[in-house]
């Protein structure tokens, strides 16, 4: 019989594998003294329930390895050494490359910033570990190192030395008697032929595909010796890496005189993004009733969470057997704020952003630290609140802080208390300070401190139990494992072999970043019941009736790296280590050897600017259409969301109480004007009084600038009441200490690194206003009159009665006698009128184009009531251009009344519309130009 047992693509392959331990069985053999070598252990357990079905009684199962235990058996026996935790590794290369070639080092002196070459490192010792490749290999690249690879020079210096690094390495590891995975390899190829095979009657490799050179010398020496059988799955005319292995072995691995086609039901999907591609699955599960002989299979991890919320209710039992990335979790977002947060953290002092953001978390605001839920997230959203300037105190607007502050704003405080008790708690200001600094040792306090990873671990520890006591963890069913997997980091940190050694913080929260984003956590659950979700590597020698593939994209299926972040690929083709070509064809056998034995294959992918589908897709594509001899066969289902859009514009009807309201409430131009603009938005505005929260936390806007100018001018030219101004050196002096005062109280408390960008650019435009004013005052004006004046007024439209209220910048009396009203204008927008006509259309659109604003005509019939017989103008004064703009131009100095009627006969036109009960308010938004 021969020694390699060649099972066909189109046919279950542990069915083969059972039979034929089973046959042994009936023989009368022993099966306890049977080895049996996978890829993964998932096959044990299938094998085990196979023949305890087919026995029928109690029996001794035959021995199963993994791969990687085989190898550790063959180079140790039963007493193989810890492996070691992959930290320590990083910090022994480290400590290494510092001692025996500091210049590789070079820009890269601390830990933190040497742990990416580190891990690059090690993962290309293991890479020639694998493959076995002997010194003599490396001392020839270090020679073209020497000559110089096409690369940047910290790489070639690297190069030249990675022969020392390596041998130092090995020693280190045998000194500590540690043997990581590749040196396990590489130990058990030197040792294959001294392993005692005595324990067995025969050893079974069970599909295998690429087998490393440790692998192969392993395997060949055993199958030299006898005992070992290999059940292969494939046909070696269409499998280059089978080939190899039937040239090795002697023997050819074939399904028969011709490759078996294979005869699955096909339907490809195309999703737009990830949501879509979960309710794809959603739908076919539906139509699948055999949930025990399916699988849903996805490339890439990061999709696993979007799968389980789409179909996790629907299914009653599933196993997921896949690594989660961490990364994705919540409680990862959380350590990464209180990084950025410790990061960022100055004089001891934290950056409000960051503080905010931290606590605005949802796992902080849902905490029940007083057995009170909801009583943190009254607390977050006060303290959010005080710091953006809602409600006033002294901590408000400041971009830094001393959390400790917050616990002795007392006025921050009694608003947390006083809604608390709206809400039914009862909460004094001290259970409150209590909560505060709990929370800030927990996420800041005892990350302050630390120095080493033991500091870290403890703080990280400390945290997790925190937030496995008072959070809603359970609430979402990852949390649990990665809690587990967060103390594990924890304990790794602990008791690695630098764990005294000192750092900075800044250096820690960057291995902890490093280290969380490459941790993968595992789930338990049942792989011989319900539906299954692995990756694709997991489904090594399984076949299901029903496959689902998810993410049939190039660049996830295959996943392939194309550039090697630290060794060119150059090197790696001179060790002949170029992975590329091998990489994809692994991915491919894996890939369609599950499908080829499936009846029901469901393949999903991306269609969008990012995602393309898979070649392996486009290979099955054509092979179908060769098959039929048509292009375009292949049916493609496309998903799609039904999607109702809402055309209807925000209507809101006008009610006799509205009404009430507004003919008793006192106008002003800008309320006309924003009824003008968009009536919905005057209903918002003045209606029901709302408006948009200021955060003073955020970069000023422009209504800030332009509120802080008003204020100064105010405030200085208010000296000038009644009198000529004069801008001479004594008032320039008040006037910069005015300046810098005002500045001080309005922006300089939030201490932005750009805050003096802003003071040096308003400097230089007010300068250049007082240059400009200062001529215009001596040549035309005569004296001051107002000074951001509020004045109230009665027009009679038609005879009803309007009542407005005037809130004028500056009122200036001109040598002339012109009554000359002035606007200041800080913004790009220019609210100026055009000129209308006496017989304009009346409706609202044109009125609002051509009107724009209300304001300065309203300015000149107003005082021109108060100032009769004497000329009264207004003007925009731009502070941006420092032009002046007057309203009535030419001629419509000596018309003033017919102007003023026809701006009239528009505002009549609309407070008629105002006051309409049957015309509603309706959202009409119009950019402003």
């Amino acid at each position: 019989m021969s020694k390699i047992i060649t099972v066909p693509f189109t046919e279950d392959f542990l069915p083969h594998v059972v039979e034929y331990l089973y046959r042994h069985y009936e023989q009368g053999g022993d099966l306890s003294r049977l080895c049996l070598v996978f890829g993964g252990r998932r096959p044990s357990l299938f094998i085990k329930r196979d023949l305890a079905r087919r026995i029928g009684r109690a029996f001794v199962p035959p021995r199963f390895f993994t791969i990687d235990e085989w190898m550790a058996y063959v180079a140790y026996g039963e007493n193989v050494p810890l492996r070691g935790a992959d930290m320590d590794h990083c910090y022994t290369i480290y400590r290494l490359a510092l001692s025996l070639c500091p210049w590789v080092c070079r820009g890269r002196e601390s830990f933190a910033q040497f742990l990416p070459w580190a891990r690059e490192i090690l993962h290309f010792i293991e890479q020639l570990d694998l493959e076995d490749v002997p010194s003599d290999s490396l001392k020839t690249i270090r020679e073209h190192a020497e000559i110089g690879f096409s690369v940047p020079e910290d790489i070639n210096t690297l190069l030249m030395h990675l022969s020392t690094l390596r041998e130092a390495y090995h020693q280190e590891l045998e000194k500590n008697h540690l043997a990581p995975r590749g040196f396990q390899y590489r130990q058990a190829a030197r040792h294959a032929g001294r392993c005692d095979l005595s324990p067995f009657d025969e050893i079974l490799f069970c599909n295998f595909f690429y087998l490393h050179r440790t692998e192969n010398t392993v395997i060949k020496n055993i199958y030299d010796r006898g005992p070992a059988v290999l059940f292969m799955q494939g046909d070696q005319r269409r499998w280059p890496a089978l080939l190899r292995i039937a040239n090795t072995f002697g023997t050819p691995i074939i399904e028969g005189r011709e490759v078996k086609p294979t005869a699955f039901d096909l339907k490809i999907y195309e999703a737009f993004d990830s949501h879509a591609q979960a309710g794809l699955v959603k739908e076919i599960l539906e139509g699948i009733d055999d949930r025990e002989s399916t699988v849903i299979v996805l490339p890439d991890g990061d999709f696993l969470s979007v799968l389980l919320t789409a179909i996790g209710s629907n299914l009653k039992e599933f196993n997921v057997s896949m690594g989660y990335p961490l990364k994705r979790s919540a409680l990862y977002t959380l350590l990464m704020l209180v990084a950025a947060a410790g990061n960022r953290r100055k004089d001891g002092l934290y950056y409000s952003h960051d503080y905010l953001a931290l606590l605005r978390h949802p796992l902080i605001k849902g905490l029940d630290l007083a057995g009170r839920p909801g009583l943190v997230r009254i607390l977050v959203h006060k303290i959010e609140e005080v710091l953006k300037g809602e409600i006033l105190t002294d901590l408000s607007g400041g971009l830094f802080l001393d959390p400790e502050d917050i616990c002795h704003d007392e006025k921050l405080l009694e608003a947390v208390v006083q809604l608390a008790q709206a809400m039914d708690m009862t909460v004094g200001p001290g259970e409150l300070k209590k909560i505060l600094r709990h929370i800030h040792q927990i996420f800041l306090g005892n990350f302050e401190g630390i120095r080493s990873t033991a500091d870290l671990a403890a703080a990280l520890r400390e945290f997790v139990g925190f937030m496995q006591t008072y959070s809603q963890l359970d609430k979402y069913p990852f949390n649990t494992q990665i809690a587990c997997g967060l103390q594990e980091i924890s304990d790794e940190f602990k008791n690695c072999a630098f764990a005294g050694e000192v750092f900075e913080p800044r250096d820690l929260f960057k291995v902890l970043e490093e280290r969380l984003s490459s941790q993968m956590v595992a789930f338990s659950g049942s792989p011989l019941r319900g539906l299954q979700v692995l990756g694709l590597f997991e489904t090594r020698a399984l076949n299901f009736k029903n496959v689902i593939v998810v993410d049939v994209n190039e660049g996830l299926l295959p996943s392939l790296n194309i550039y090697e972040p630290l060794i060119p690929r150059e090197v790696m083709i001179k060790l002949n280590l170029d992975r590329l070509e091998l990489e994809e064809e692994i991915q491919r056998y894996g890939f369609m050897r599950l499908i080829s034995a499936a009846e029901h294959v469901h393949l999903i992918y991306q269609q969008n600017n990012d995602r393309t589908r898979s070649r392996f897709l486009e290979e099955l594509i054509w092979e179908q259409e060769e098959r039929a001899s048509t292009i375009g066969v292949v049916n493609i289902t496309r998903g799609a969301f039904e999607v109702s859009v809402d055309k209807k514009t925000r209507v809101i009807p006008k009610t006799p109480a509205m009404l009430y309201f507004l003919k008793n409430f006192r106008f002003s131009a800008s309320s006309i004007n924003t009824y003008l603009q968009n009536p919905y938005l005057f209903y918002c505005r003045y209606v029901l009084g709302l408006r948009s929260k200021e955060d003073l936390l955020e970069d000023p806007e422009s209504r800030h600038v332009g509120t802080f100018i008003h204020d100064l001018l105010q405030e200085t030219f208010g000296v000038f009441i009644g009198k000529k101004p004069l801008l001479d050196a004594a008032f320039r002096k008040y006037f910069q200490k005015i300046y810098e005062a005002r500045f001080a109280e309005v922006f300089g408390r939030q201490k932005r690194s750009d805050a003096f960008l802003m003071e040096t650019v308003l400097k230089t435009r007010l300068e250049r206003f007082l240059d400009q004013e200062a001529l215009r005052c001596e040549k035309h004006v005569k004296q001051v009159l107002y000074v951001e004046r509020r004045f109230e007024d009665t027009i009679d439209l038609n005879g009803k009665q309007l009542h407005l209220s005037y809130r004028v910048d500056r009122v200036d009396e001109m040598n002339d006698g012109t009554i000359l009203i002035l606007d200041y204008k800080t913004g790009s927008v220019n609210p100026m009128p055009k000129e209308i006509r006496p017989d304009m259309p009346l409706d609202r659109p044109y009125i609002r184009d051509c009107v724009k604003s209300f304001q300065m005509p309203l300015y000149v019939h107003y005082l021109r009531r108060q100032f009769p017989g004497r000329d009264v103008n207004s003007a925009l004064y731009h502070l941006r251009t420092m032009s002046m703009e007057n309203f009535l131009k030419g001629s419509q100095t000596h018309e003033v009344e017919a102007v003023l009627e026809s701006y009239l006969k528009a505002l009549d036109f609309i407070m008629a519309e105002i006051y309409n009960l049957e015309i509603p308010f309706v959202d009409d938004p119009v950019e402003i130009k």
